[in-house]
């Protein structure tokens, strides 16, 4: 018995090997929820984004340039 594999199930394939490529972008991205990685993945992929473009915006949202910490000269 064949199924067919759905559109759904298409993307949540393509979000899992962007997902990798952003991954290996940016290791940081390691101590994020997957699933809210994921669910925007998905999200971009419905919308019809490129997946270059995905990566992107992906290491956007999530990048770790806000500060751990204040330097003071003082």
């Amino acid at each position: 018995m064949n199924r067919k594999i759905t559109k759904l199930e298409r993307i949540k394939s393509k979000a899992l090997r962007i997902a990798m490529t952003a991954f290996l972008a940016d290791p940081s991205l390691g101590s994020r929820q997957a699933k809210s990685l994921f669910s925007e993945i998905v999200t971009h992929l419905q919308a019809g984004m490129d997946d270059e473009q995905i990566v992107q915006t992906v290491l956007q949202n999530n990048s770790t340039t806000s500060p751990t910490g204040k330097l003071s000269l003082r």
